[in-house]
């Protein structure tokens, strides 16, 4: 099957506020600024329910497109009946979509974030501080059984559990931000890659193996005595090809120099003090590395987007005064090493699927290419094991742009995040781009639905729904330069 041969995840794991012209008035929320503005006004959640039109500007063209995209009308492989095509997802999915335009020199020209979930299916624009900061959100931890077990009614009265809030204190909006599956590995690797900046680690050294021949995650287990990768090693497979054995091995090494302590997390600390307190990872097996729960690690779209923008050289400011800055971040060798790594990602199945280049389905995605360590003599693309069986030359051959990113997937979640840059020759565009979702393998397209079981294991192995894909392509279209 194709997941277990990867090192993908494959558990099942488990007040409404108006935002007013006060908010502009008082420089919360930046300016509209030519044809691809930054998140200009927060409109009424109930008029964003699909009685009230979306803003213009950069904001405005995300929330058409993720409208467009359609989530809310994946079927859902959980609910099949034996004989009978998989039913329209019941309840609509949540899906945070982040997008920020930069340009040449990597600074922010403009930014916006939406997000569609059970209490806004039609999606809503979140307002944004000059320094791209969600504003008047309440963002809690992803519940599963919340989600998908409450009644309408008992979604939208069921108090929040205590410890939910992902900033305590907060004010506005409830939304409860997807699981990020693997692509929280991103935070994994900048905390391993400050603490080599720091001295605390050397990238030559072997990753420490507490528990040798112990389980990791999905089925596999950790390496022999002395069969352990060094610290680079772990890192390129970790981010390239999502390998869960070099992640634990590498959470290992952050809970023996104690960044995960749960009475003193420096990890969270890292990215609260940089201004991004929605990236956490909690919970994690000292031990083994192991024990990714749902609920206990997060991110949100646009805490990665401004993440990934410090990362390739811009600060966290609209107008670029002020704002965390990326020396903050991680040494300029580090930022270098790390969009590497990104650049290097095998898995272009989500917001770009050319590793499926050449079929009908699923739809082509953000054209980019594919890096050639993971192409055959044949043209085909082999990732980790997983054959796509595709000749991806002829897209590659076409391809506009690179994107520089990391996936993730599991049964009930789906995300992708990175950087997208123009080809030489192309037109410039420059963005990056991040998405979380509740969609994961368990739900498919309407024109899978008749499949015995999830697509996933049949077939092609076809894993994602082709919604993101058209995402990627809406958002790709609207970054465009003339």
């Amino acid at each position: 099957m194709k997941l277990s041969m990867s090192g993908r995840l494959r558990s099942r794991s488990g007040a409404l506020a108006f935002v007013s012209v006060a908010v502009l008035a008082a420089g919360l929320v930046a300016p509209a600024s030519g044809a691809n503005a930054a998140a200009v006004a927060g409109v009424d959640p109930r008029g964003s329910n699909g009685s009230g039109a979306p803003a213009g500007g950069l904001s405005g063209s995300l929330l058409r497109a993720l409208r467009a995209a359609g989530f809310a009308g994946v079927v859902d492989f959980d609910k099949q009946q034996p004989g009978q095509p998989a039913p329209q997802v019941t309840y609509s999915p949540h899906v945070d979509v982040a997008l920020i335009e930069v340009d040449a020199e990597g600074r922010a020209v403009a930014a916006a974030n939406v997000q569609q979930s059970r209490d806004f299916p039609n999606g809503r624009i979140v307002p944004l501080g000059r320094d791209l900061r969600a504003l008047g959100t309440d963002l809690r931890s992803w519940d599963l059984s919340r989600w998908d077990d409450l009644t309408p009614q008992q979604f939208a009265t069921t108090p929040y559990p205590a410890g939910s809030a992902l900033v305590p204190g907060a004010r506005g909006v409830p939304f409860m931000s997807p699981y990020p599956a693997s692509t929280f590995t991103l935070l994994v690797a900048v905390q391993v890659l400050r603490l080599v900046d720091a001295g605390r680690l050397t990238l030559a050294q072997r990753t420490v193996n507490q528990a040798p021949g112990a389980p990791c995650i999905e089925g596999g287990s950790l390496p022999a005595a002395g069969d352990e990768p060094t610290i680079s090693q772990a890192l390129d497979s970790m981010i390239t090809y999502s390998d869960n054995t070099s992640t634990c091995l590498l959470l290992q090494q952050l809970h023996v120099l104690g960044q995960l302590d749960p009475t003193s997390n420096k990890l969270n600390a890292t990215f609260a003090r940089l201004g991004m307190p929605t990236l956490q990872v909690n919970g994690t097996a000292p031990v083994t590395g192991a024990s990714w729960g749902v609920g206990s690690i997060d991110m949100t779209a646009m805490d990665t987007a401004r993440l990934l923008l410090l990362l390739q050289g811009g600060r966290l400011s609209l107008d670029d005064r002020g704002g965390t800055t990326p020396s903050e971040l991680m040494s300029k060798q580090s930022r270098s090493r790390l969009l590497s790594l990104l650049g290097q990602q095998g898995f272009h199945e989500v917001l770009s699927t050319t590793n499926w280049c050449g079929l009908s389905y699923p739809q082509h995605g953000i054209p980019a290419r594919v890096p050639d360590r993971w192409i055959g003599t044949d043209g085909t693309v082999t990732v980790d094991g997983i054959p796509y069986g595709q000749d991806v030359r002829p897209c590659n051959a076409t391809a506009q742009v690179t994107f520089a990113h990391k996936t993730g997937l599991t049964e009930n979640y789906g995300s992708d995040a990175g950087i997208v840059t123009a080809l030489a020759g192309q037109d410039g565009r420059r963005y990056i781009v991040a998405v979380f979702s509740n969609v994961g393998y368990r739900y498919s397209d309407r024109s899978q639905a008749s499949t015995d079981g999830f697509p996933c294991f049949t077939g092609l192995g076809i894993c994602y729904s082709e919604k993101f894909a058209q995402l990627g392509k809406a958002i790709d279209d609207i970054m465009r330069r003339p």
